[in-house]
């Protein structure tokens, strides 16, 4: 429950917040939250996130207009292993198909599709599937 200052009749009430969607990108990139900030310390989130990788579909969250379908496929994920101080950054690509590869450095190798979710997951990159 939030409770907000009303300037209309100066009490504090309670409020929500609405946010309409009326139109999505091609390209959707999505940043998970990683690093917990506060007054005394900084933490690294290892929280295990399973996202969508096929069919991540957000038609019903189009307010107005919602005549086509928004799917999206995932094309990429950038990773982060290490804590706040300092870390490491890879990438899982896919290349058509079921194929995926791991970009780390100057090395890059395929990878399976199983293992493209990890709780080091920080950025995922998503096309719109035109039908």
């Amino acid at each position: 429950m939030i409770i907000k200052y009303c300037p209309r009749c100066k009490e504090h009430r309670q409020a929500s917040k609405k946010l309409d969607l009326w139109r999505l990108p091609e390209v959707l990139v999505i940043h998970l939250k990683r690093f917990q900030y506060s007054r005394f310390m900084k933490n690294k989130l290892e929280t295990y996130v399973n996202f969508p990788v096929d069919n991540l579909d957000l038609s019903a969250y189009i307010s107005y207009g919602n005549d086509k379908p928004y799917r999206y496929m995932l094309y990429a994920i950038s990773n982060h292993y290490g804590s706040t101080g300092g870390g490491h950054y890879t990438a899982f690509v896919h290349h058509g198909g079921d194929q995926w590869y791991d970009f780390d450095d100057s090395h890059v190798h395929p990878i399976s599709k199983e293992k493209i979710k990890s709780a080091s997951a920080y950025v995922l990159f998503y096309r719109r599937c035109f039908e």
